[in-house]
């Protein structure tokens, strides 16, 4: 499945979404407010909002959002959580497609930015910065996946996962545009979360890979993790992340 296909999956989901994706560090978000220096009067523009989960943070703090997402029903849980915010507005149209009637002081974009097409990513954001703008992109990662629970569940994975696994990465120097950036601010936000089996089996429902899965693997897939979780951990998964924060400066 393409990419473009995978990246429409998350609104069948939006509601669940809503429900078990986490949001991201504190500590990151006010570092990104800290070291792009923003101001009353700045604004932002948010790649991929989603439900919002990073959306809020900013709102919370006063500054003019403009939020894009291609997901109708993601936008709608967006729109109904944040609807006390009079200073966000929701566009549902991709990120390159979309024409600005201005620029922005900050483009931030959480577990979203690698879904942009690459030949456009980079160069369209430094177009919609105002001079020494930054881009912020940030994501919540798993790490730790080759020890307890993660490193048996691979075998689960061998037998009924079938999807070719795409690198999607990020962040690349030969990116065009890259070049109209200053070298990033890297930081990263250890964290864990335990789930229930049931919220775990929640939370994978809301990947597209796991979502584009035909149904028969799915239900096995799941079944699987299930039973491993019950029957050798109590019922509980703990799962390591690191939020990752990328931001960069328009020279």
């Amino acid at each position: 499945m393409s990419n473009t296909q995978l990246k429409t999956m998350f609104n069948t989901a939006a509601t669940l979404y809503e429900e078990v994706r986490p949001e991201y560090p504190e500590k990151l978000i006010q570092d990104v407010v800290d070291l792009s220096g923003l101001n009353d009067h700045s604004r932002i523009l948010e790649i991929g909002c989603g439900t919002g989960k990073a959306t809020r943070s900013f709102a919370e703090r006063g500054y003019e959002l403009v939020c894009l997402d291609i997901g109708a029903d993601l936008i709608a849980v967006a729109k109904e959580k944040l609807k006390t915010f009079p200073n966000l507005s929701f566009v549902e149209q991709a990120f390159e497609e979309w024409e600005s009637n201005g620029k922005f002081d900050l483009i931030i974009s959480a577990t979203a930015f690698h879904w942009v097409d690459p030949k456009v990513r980079y160069l369209k954001a430094s177009e919609m910065l105002k001079s020494k703008g930054f881009l912020a992109v940030f994501s919540n990662q798993h790490v730790r996946k080759d020890e307890g629970f993660f490193a048996e569940v691979q075998d689960l994975y061998d037998r009924y996962y079938p999807l070719p696994t795409e690198n999607r990465p990020t962040h690349a120097t030969h990116f065009p545009g890259v070049e109209a950036f200053q070298d990033p601010i890297k930081r990263v936000y250890p964290w864990t979360q335990t789930y229930s089996s049931e919220q775990y089996i929640k939370l994978l429902n809301t990947y597209s890979d796991h979502i584009a899965l035909p149904d028969e693997n799915k239900r096995l897939l799941f079944e699987g993790i299930v039973n491993l979780s019950e029957t050798k951990y109590d019922g509980q998964i703990t799962k390591h992340y690191a939020a990752v924060l990328d931001l960069r400066k328009k020279k």
